[in-house]
């Protein structure tokens, strides 16, 4: 099948190229098992032909767009602060992004802005997975979940104990 395929492909390619007065000597009269007939496609359906051509092989290799202003997310937690920085892929910070940070159930918990460096700092609103998201402007976006296993909240009413060095 590919064969039989591959080999119309040639035929249509030759002939192509052969409407615009171009010479190919033999190429694809070697590689088919049948002689080519000279004039099977004139360029009035040469051309639309080769275009599709072109087309079906760009949806073969998946042309993808390139991400060139990825957005990149980055959080963690230290007692009971949560510290996020944000930059792009090529290493600019995110300056005025927008920050939300929601619960498991989409509940919003913390709004905010990211300062000159990309960074933004939050107190723990309440033990549970965060879903950190930040909106950098014209699609871009980035994610970022902090699971309740490292949420460290202090117990309330307990001092931190003081060592006391020796006298």
């Amino acid at each position: 099948m590919f064969k039989t395929a591959f080999r119309i492909l040639g035929l249509l390619v030759f002939e192509f190229v052969s409407s615009f007065g171009i010479r190919i000597s033999n190429l694809c009269v070697k590689q088919c098992s049948r002689p080519m007939k000279p004039n099977i496609l004139k360029s009035n359906l040469a051309k639309p032909i080769f275009y599709l051509f072109l087309v079906v092989c760009l949806l073969w290799f998946r042309i993808e767009p390139a991400n060139a202003h990825r957005v990149n997310l980055f959080a963690w937690v230290e007692g009971d602060t949560v510290h996020v920085e944000s930059k792009f892929s090529g290493g600019k910070k995110v300056k005025a992004g927008k920050i939300i940070v929601t619960d498991p159930q989409g509940n919003e918990l913390v709004k905010g802005t990211t300062n000159e460096k990309g960074e933004f700092a939050f107190k723990i609103p309440k033990k549970t997975d965060l879903k950190i998201v930040l909106l950098a402007g014209t699609g871009h976006r980035a994610e970022w979940i902090i699971p309740v296993g490292e949420i460290e909240m202090p117990v309330a009413g307990k001092k931190p104990i003081q060592e006391k060095g020796p006298t």
